[in-house]
């Protein structure tokens, strides 16, 4: 994801752990009662626009069909919940991932033939993720995705990597599903695989419909990007100590620095503050401090 979060994921963590809970929970009856629990789970847990109770639309985005349906959601769930997490804050977060689930939810019903009288059953956690992506998308749209690839052919075995910009690898998924989900709803006799290509999309457009309401259009820390320098302390110290005036007792220096690919710091506000009197750091300077959920322009330091 070239990118590196700057707090504990708790929540992402929280998810990928309620997620595997639920299955290997529902996988532990299933063996206990020779598959007999399976009927009960479907009927109670998973969402059925037509019989479901109300807790269903939130506990169907915790179940699964089997380890492969809940492998491939966690992996996208890490890789993308970790950093939208990190971009927006730990409650807001967790609110857009609920309710984007929900939103995917309800685009999925209506593309049943029956709506909500429908008995096709949804599960799983695809949709909310979904909403990952959607707020990733909003706020890192031009950041390189890496992918790896190994193979093996006759005896030779090679391996490599290539980058493409978010919005094109996560527009082309999108499209994809955009695609299947209008062929579902034009051949229905199609469809096939059980895949809910209503919900990816749903979910999709969820995640950055909220990130737009909410205006959070803040661009996500540069030190993140590939080939930026990383100074080590040693350099910061010998680079920052003519500058520096003295602290007082009761400073701590918080504040990190992010300028032409090089980040710089701690420092004290009153060391920025000096900087800033001295022309020393241009106006494209970032700033950033724990708590804070993204850089911020470092004029705003100015007069404080």
């Amino acid at each position: 994801m070239n990118y590196r979060t700057e707090r504990l994921p708790v929540v992402t963590f929280t998810l990928l752990g309620l997620n595997t809970l639920v299955y290997l929970l529902s996988l532990y009856f299933a063996m206990t009662t020779q598959g007999q629990s399976d009927a009960w789970i479907r009927e109670h847990l998973w969402l059925i626009p037509a019989t479901s109770p109300w807790y269903a639309w939130v506990t169907s985005m915790f179940v699964h069909a089997n380890f492969w349906h809940l492998f491939g959601n966690l992996i996208y769930l890490f890789l993308f919940g970790c950093c939208a997490e990190d971009l927006i804050g730990r409650w807001r977060f967790l609110v857009f991932y609920l309710v984007g689930g929900f939103l995917a939810e309800l685009v999925f019903i209506a593309t049943l033939p029956g709506h909500f009288a429908s008995p096709e059953a949804l599960g799983g956690a695809s949709g909310a993720i979904s909403a990952c992506l959607g707020m990733y998308l909003c706020l890192r749209a031009n950041a390189d995705i890496t992918f790896k690839y190994v193979y093996l052919f006759l005896g030779s075995a090679d391996y490599g990597e290539w980058e493409i910009p978010a919005w094109m690898a996560i527009g082309f998924w999108f499209l994809e599903d955009l695609f299947r989900m209008i062929i579902d709803l034009l051949y229905p006799r199609l469809a096939g695989g059980g895949v809910a290509f209503g919900a990816h999309v749903g979910g999709m457009l969820a995640g950055m419909a909220l990130v737009l309401l909410f205006r959070i259009n803040k661009p996500p820390r540069p030190e993140a990007t590939p080939g930026a320098e990383i100074l080590s302390p040693a350099e910061i110290a010998a680079a920052a100590t003519a500058a520096r005036p003295a602290p007082t007792a009761l400073e701590i220096p918080t504040i990190y620095l992010h300028s032409d690919g090089i980040q710089t710091g701690p420092f004290t506000l009153a060391e920025i503050q000096y900087r800033l009197a001295q022309n020393e750091l241009s106006a494209s300077t970032l700033y950033w401090s724990a708590g804070m959920s993204q850089w911020e322009n470092i004029q705003d330091l100015a007069g404080r």
